[in-house]
This record gives structure tokens, sequence and C-alpha cells, in this order.
């Protein structure tokens, strides 16, 4: 990882995402949120999205908790925290909420002398991305950006599933035996987000422009490099993560 290129980690994380993104088909949310877990076999792409995210959550502690040195410790955060930025420029905001959240988990978060061997502008970098994640407001620090953003671009799925999730269960579907299209048409418009994120800059709708798009600059990427981001290495054990980062910096 302290080898690689920053940029070139974002296009390869951004390029595998949206391959997942551009299969996300905008029924997928829908049978998500009303028949799972029954309707599994129809919302592949979107589970598989779901699962990258935090499997890039993962990977960000499992890097920097099998680093043993402090120094290196040090270089691979900020590496992190530039790769973030990047997939927030390449707006990438799945993996840059993933990135972010990996940075924030207590097993990282608790390594003290690490942090504050950090440089101020990296912290400073930090703290302003930390800002575009903060849940107050219902999120509104991430939905103002996000709607600045031009299409294409990858939503921060979680919190979209959320909101279809909140009309549904604070919503009747039926009212005296009758259909509540209000709920219906609610939800229609936060599904809708879908097919706009997968737009291309034209405000035209392909499926293959947003792979295009992402291609291009995918094409500049190494094999090796691309090898690695299709298949992280990840430790899925909290206990472990944990032990890790004892391990690292021992409590006082």
């Amino acid at each position: 990882m302290l080898s690689l290129n920053t940029w070139d980690v974002a296009v390869a994380l951004t390029t595998f995402d949206w391959t997942l993104f551009d299969s996300v088909h905008e029924q997928e949310l829908v049978y998500f949120t009303f028949s799972r877990p029954a309707s599994s076999r129809h919302i592949v792409a979107l589970e598989l999205l779901l699962q990258r995210c935090n499997e890039v959550q993962l990977w960000v502690m499992t890097e920097v908790l099998l680093c043993p040195t402090l120094c290196k410790r040090v270089q691979l955060i900020k590496k992190f925290i530039k790769i973030a930025a990047h997939c927030k420029a390449q707006r990438n905001l799945n993996c840059f909420f993933a990135i972010i959240m990996g940075l924030n988990a207590a097993a990282v978060s608790r390594l003290s002398h690490t942090w504050e061997k950090i440089p101020g502008k990296f912290k400073k970098l930090f703290s302003e991305l930390e800002t575009l994640t903060d849940p107050s407001l219902n999120h509104k620090a991430y939905r103002d950006s996000f709607k600045k953003m031009k299409a294409p671009k990858i939503p921060f799925l979680p919190l979209l599933l959320k909101d279809i999730t909140f009309i549904h269960e604070g919503n009747k579907t039926f009212h005296d035996n009758l259909v509540n299209f209000e709920k219906l048409h609610m939800i229609a418009d936060a599904v809708r987000l879908i097919r706009l994120c997968q737009k291309d800059r034209t405000g035209q709708y392909s499926p293959l422009s947003g792979i295009f798009f992402f291609f291009f600059f995918f094409l500049m990427v190494s094999t090796d490099v691309r090898a690695y981001f299709d298949s992280l290495h990840i430790i899925d054990n909290q206990q472990t993560l944990f032990e890790l980062s004892h391990r690292l910096e021992p409590r006082a």
C-alpha cells in the first residue's frame, strides 16, 4: 500500500464499485425494503455493493492494524486520508464513507500515539472529510454536497436504504383498504435516485455511460493494482482487530 499512488488506488476502488453499481436496478431497493430476505435472488448487485462497502471499511482497519511500525502507520493513515479525498473527487461516496468509517473505527481511532504524529494539514483535511459523514440534521452535509455533484456518481447506499425503510415503516401501505399512493410516490422518488446517478454527463441515461467514464481512468492503472483491489485482504473479526490494536498501543 505504501508504494501505491493514491489516485490510482481511488480509481481502482471506484471502477470496481461502478461495475457493481451500474448493475443495480432501482427495483432492487424496493425488493430489499419490502420482501427481504425472500427476494435475495432479486437483489444480488445491491447486496454485493453493500458487502463491498463493508469490505473496504474492514480493509482500511486491517491495513493499519497490521502495520507494525509507528512511522509507517502514520504514512499509511495519511495515504488513506488522501484516498478518501480522491474517492470524493471521483464521486464515489459509497467508498468514501467506507474509508472514513474504517479510520474512525474504535480499533483504529484509539491509536493515540499514531494519530498525534499525523501532520496538521492531514488532520485538517480529515476533519473536513469527516464533516460530510456527520449524521446530524439527517445527514444534511452529505445530502447537500451529493446533490451538487454531477452524474455519474455513486451514492452512499446504506443511507439511501435507510431513507426508503423509514418511508416504508413510517407510513401505512393501505388506508381503509385503499392503496396509499402518497407513500408509493415517496418511495418511487427515493429509488429513482439510482437511475439519476447512473446518467451520463449529458443527462441521458445509458447503462454503459458510467462504465466508460470510469474505465477511461482505469486503463491508466497497472494490472497489479487492479488485481490487488479485486480481492481485498481483510480481517473480518472485531475481537482480532482490537487485539491487534492493543498489541500496537497497549492500554496506559
